[in-house]
């Protein structure tokens, strides 16, 4: 899985300028350079590392139980730590690895707001943050100075570090030698500084470092801000910023599959209206034309209500006219009746009876034994062609039969 880095420094919101990194699962670096917001070299979820001169770490005392209740009143105690007016300040906090303090991160609210907003607009979604100053690792009681020029910090603790300012050549920073002062009186001195140039920048003279500041200064490795493996403990992006659309890894990986099935529902509930559209046009041109017909031969006048059956009722009655056989007639339901159910080896027939074109004949096995047999048998052989065949059990002078109906369909 390939994840995005940027550095940002202070310029990044108004000239949209930044440095970015594309690291594969291991935390290779695949690409790595100089770009703008328009447009950016690529798109989507990214970390960001915030230069250090934009954070301010601090530490306040506070017990477990204030710090329980101080989430609402963060950029207020920072109010000491910062020059400007808390409603400007963006503050979240951090447990102290001893317990009894809070570990503060102040940084200016408008500049991260702005920040963010013009990486949203370039396709650019910020699912974390944190200070530079924090991701060099750090060796025991040992502190850790990255050496890039008016970017340069140091790291002091876990949740502890600051930028450095500028100092003459081969001086150390006035900052770090404050910072050596306090920890002197607070006994907890290094026993050496880590310092780690970055690329393209000369180091200091360590040897004259070390006398001055009354500590081992020794040599790191290279300093590369896009191949820090380790996560500091400080989230910048929480509360008004914390990432509200973020999704879950498995939801994005959905969102294609998703898409692509609702578009194909929404193309075949298109083609189903469509076809029912074009079905629905021609049976009303198939009705018009069967109305027209039926005009047509029975007067312009004739009442017109299911041209279908109308017109198959008038043909049947015109055949009947004429003297020819239809459906309804007694002969042809008999010799329909005959030809497919009855069988004079194993049924009697006790009568025949015909009326309103429905037949109906009474029959009885020829072994009074097996009624049920010969029923199961005609319901078996009863599905004819344009006939509605019923059967129903009956009693005939006290012995078991059946009664068989015959109508044709169109009768009914």
């Amino acid at each position: 899985m390939t994840t995005c880095s940027i550095r940002l420094r202070r310029d990044s919101a108004t000239t949209g300028s930044f440095e970015w990194a594309l690291l594969d699962a291991g935390g290779t670096v695949r690409e790595a350079g100089l770009s703008s917001l328009g447009p950016p070299p690529f798109a989507g979820p990214c970390r960001l590392v915030i230069a250090s001169e934009l954070v301010l770490l601090d530490r306040v005392a506070a017990s477990a139980a204030q710090q329980r209740g101080l989430s609402s009143a963060l950029r207020f105690l920072a109010e000491d730590s910062a020059i400007p007016e808390p409603e400007q300040l963006h503050v979240v906090a951090a447990p102290a690895p001893a317990g009894d303090a809070l570990c503060l991160a102040v940084i200016d609210r408008q500049w991260l707001e702005r920040t963010l907003g013009n990486l949203a607009r370039a396709g650019l979604v910020a699912v974390s943050a944190c200070p530079e100053c924090l991701l060099p690792e750090l060796q025991p009681r040992a502190w850790t100075v990255v050496w890039n020029g008016d970017d340069s910090f140091a790291r002091t603790g876990p949740i502890e570090g600051f930028a450095l300012d500028s100092a003459g050549p081969g001086e150390p920073p006035v900052t770090l030698r404050l910072a050596l002062e306090n920890a002197r009186g607070a006994a907890a001195t290094p026993a050496r500084i880590v310092v780690r140039a970055a690329p393209g920048i000369a180091p200091p003279d360590h040897a004259r470092w070390s006398a001055q500041l009354g500590v081992a200064v020794i040599a790191g490795q290279e300093w590369r801000w896009a191949q820090a493996q380790a996560r500091p403990g400080v989230e910048l992006l929480q509360g008004e910023f914390a990432p509200r659309a973020l999704e879950r890894g498995w939801t994005r990986g959905l969102r294609r599959p998703v898409i692509l099935a609702g578009m194909l529902v929404l193309l075949a509930t298109f083609g189903i209206a469509t076809d029912w559209a074009v079905k629905a046009g021609e049976r009303r041109a198939l009705l018009r034309e069967m109305e027209a017909v039926y005009r047509a031969s029975f007067g312009e006048n004739a009442v017109v209500v299911d041209p279908a059956l109308q017109m198959s009722r008038a043909l049947a009655s015109l055949r009947q006219q004429a003297g020819q056989a239809v459906a309804g007639d007694f002969l042809v339901l008999l010799g329909s009746v005959a030809d497919r159910l009855l069988d004079p080896q194993r049924q009697q027939i006790d009568s025949i009876a015909f009326a309103n074109g429905t037949l109906t004949v009474s029959l009885r096995p020829q072994d009074p034994a097996q009624p049920g047999a010969l029923l199961e048998e005609l319901r078996a052989k009863a599905a004819i062609r344009g006939l509605d065949i019923r059967l129903e059990q009956a009693a005939s002078a006290g012995k078991p039969s059946l009664l068989l109906f015959a109508a044709p369909v169109q009768a009914r």
